[in-house]
């Protein structure tokens, strides 16, 4: 049984090179971290399905599937990725809006049900392997990943293309000085990265099929892979690969409640202690070289409706727009319904979380993909203290939120040894370890079933209240507590410090500032303040899930910072609002709004990065 586990591992991670080995070559070349990866992979598979269930054979099922995928590509750099080179933050956000919207769209077109391609003729049988019937076709699968591997190689290392796109990653300017078309390799090597992620999926059609979700499951794995092999490494990414499959296998037969923290927990390990992985080499992320943003906001028009608007607002003083907004959160229950009402508490709760990102991003340049952990620890601690403990609702509160701390603590010392694109995937591996735990440690946290939470925050003098408004009211007191916090945090010395770390961290550490230690501190305080709302997010949906460690989680809580404007007061407030209203609309109009939010991310990535607060500054 073991034997015949290892042999699937190695399938199944001949399978995963395909697609790490085009990861990797548009990480190394391109320095992009292409989160829609996978949608290249889930797109191959469906296509490949259809023209192999439309009779047209599996040679060209296979074909179908690489060409799709390859297309993809060369549209998703040409049209849009071109334009933000060295800008890692904003490459993220537009791949990460690309993922959502192709994930609809794979879901409009060939609909949720999961479906698997049958191998024809012989590829359907099966052989006698160590006792047992192993699929033929998984064993052709090994061998064509192989000779796809030797192709590469030799393309890589025996053509003049390689030796450009060896020179590229080397030294991209003294590169572009040779003559080499940096451009035009540029779009080729993304071309080619995602004509091998659709040949990975139109093979895997046959072995683990399509299915929603698939593109971010085969997406982290890649990661994986091109993490612990190094990045732009043909050989590490291979030798990573069997190694991912094989553990993946053996421990899901073996101890299937950690086969996730076997995976995320050696990426996190050598994003810690070897960023370069196995066989890589530093990669140093150049500064943008193009930029639009903000272009949408300094457009004329644009700019002098903003002015209007900002010379009227600022006749009132900013007390007195406090003051009407504790106002306003007093009154509103007496004006809208009690929908309305829940969806103005989610706004609040979200809007807490943030501002938690906030402090990391905005005021220390620290980006994180991985809040969504904090998130969900809070939203978990809350159920699982309620379900295995005694204590008030206010104690369980106060508990999940130190809870959160503690792991804001752990995650801050395992991942602030990184940088800028390096933190944004040691963040990544931390969320995923903490979203394995919840999924498959199925005893403790009910697995994807989720957990329910029945207790109810309580305050004396609210009895006459119904229970949509008693945790909006608690939820509001909260939320002005957060911001009376952050007010006092942006007025302090700390923030200043904080500010210049950001800036000019080099500079800090010569004035004798401890630099890594006012970093920390930022990125626990950070994880907190989110993780309080993720407790308080408990109490309103009275049900807890994986799906609040999702990466989608982390990327939503990001956009909103960015929304609204990072490093702002007010501006994690306002992107929270925004997005959740947006995504209330949207999901009573269509099944589809994630296509719409992913569309969002686009457009703030090309136009208006500074957001609406840094808009407001701008004008004013």
């Amino acid at each position: 049984m073991l034997t015949i586990s290892v042999v699937n591992g190695v399938a199944y991670g001949c399978l995963l090179f395909l697609l790490a080995a085009g990861f990797s070559m548009i990480f190394g070349v391109l320095k992009i971290v292409n989160i829609a990866h996978g949608s290249y992979f889930l797109f191959g598979a469906h296509v490949a399905l259809s023209i192999y269930d439309g009779g047209g054979g599996l040679a060209l099922a296979l074909v179908g599937g690489a060409a799709v995928g390859g297309a993809i590509g060369w549209i998703c750099e040409r049209v849009v990725l071109h334009q933000l080179q060295g800008d890692y933050l904003g490459q993220v956000l537009v791949t990460m809006g690309l993922l959502f919207i192709l994930g609809d769209l794979a879901q409009l077109i060939w609909g949720g049900t999961p479906r698997m391609l049958s191998p024809p003729g012989w590829l359907g049988t099966s052989v006698a392997l160590a006792g047992g019937m192993y699929p033929v076709y998984r064993l052709v699968l090994i061998a064509i990943s192989a000779v796809v591997a030797l192709g590469l190689w030799w393309l890589i290392d025996k053509t003049r293309f390689g030796a450009r796109a060896r020179a590229a990653v080397d030294d991209e300017e003294t590169a572009s000085a040779h003559g080499i078309s940096v451009p035009r390799l540029r779009l080729f090597v993304f071309t080619l990265g995602g004509l091998l992620a659709g040949l990975s999926g139109a093979l895997g059609a046959g072995f683990i099929g399509a299915r929603p979700g698939l593109d971010i499951e085969v997406f982290l794995l890649a990661l994986v892979i091109v993490v612990i092999g190094g990045v732009g490494s043909l050989g590490g990414a291979f030798f990573a690969a069997i190694l991912i499959g094989i553990l993946d296998s053996v421990s899901k037969m073996l101890w299937p409640e950690a086969s996730y923290f076997v995976l995320f927990a050696p990426m996190a390990a050598f994003l810690i202690f070897r960023p370069t992985g196995l066989f890589g080499r530093p990669m140093v992320v150049r500064a943008a070289t193009r930029t639009g943003h903000g272009k949408l906001l300094r457009h004329p028009m644009v700019a002098a409706a903003g002015k209007a608007v900002v010379s009227s607002c600022e006749r009132i003083p900013r007390p007195a727009w406090a003051a009407l907004g504790i106002v306003a959160l007093i009154i509103l229950p007496s004006i809208v319904t009690q929908y309305e009402i829940g969806i103005v508490s989610l706004c609040l709760i979200w809007a807490i979380a943030a501002i938690g990102l906030n402090i990391a991003l905005g005021y220390v340049g620290m980006p994180s993909l991985g809040h969504a952990a904090f998130f969900g620890c809070g939203a978990y601690a809350v159920a699982l203290i309620g379900k295995y403990s005694q204590f008030d609702p206010w104690t369980t509160l106060v508990l999940a939120v130190a809870a959160t701390a503690a792991l804001s603590i752990i995650v801050g010392l395992m991942v602030l040894r990184t940088k800028q694109v390096q933190l944004l995937l040691a963040t990544i591996a931390a969320s995923q370890v903490v979203w394995g735990i919840a999924l498959k440690w199925r005893s403790l946290t009910g697995g994807d079933d989720g957990l329910a939470n029945r207790q109810k925050l309580y305050v004396p003098g609210l009895d006459d209240f119904t229970a949509t408004n008693r945790l909006y009211f608690i939820a509001a007191a909260i939320f002005v507590a957060v911001c009376v916090g952050s007010v006092l945090l942006d007025r302090s010395r700390f923030r200043r410090v904080l500010n210049g770390v950001r800036d000019n961290e080099d500079r800090m550490s010569t004035l004798g500032y401890e630099t890594w230690l006012y970093r920390f501190a930022a990125f626990a305080l950070s994880g907190t303040v989110t993780g309080l709302g993720g407790a308080l997010f408990a109490f309103y949906a009275s049900f807890v899930s994986p799906d609040l460690l999702s990466i989608a989680i982390s990327g939503q809580v990001l956009l909103m910072v960015i929304v609204g404007g990072a490093g702002t007061l007010s501006g994690p407030i306002v992107g929270a609002f925004a997005i959740i209203l947006l995504r209330e609309f949207m999901s009573s109009w269509t099944d589809r709004w994630q296509a719409v939010e992913g569309l969002l991310f686009i457009v703030v990535a090309l136009l208006s990065r500074q957001g609406l607060m840094g808009a407001i500054r701008s004008w004013r």
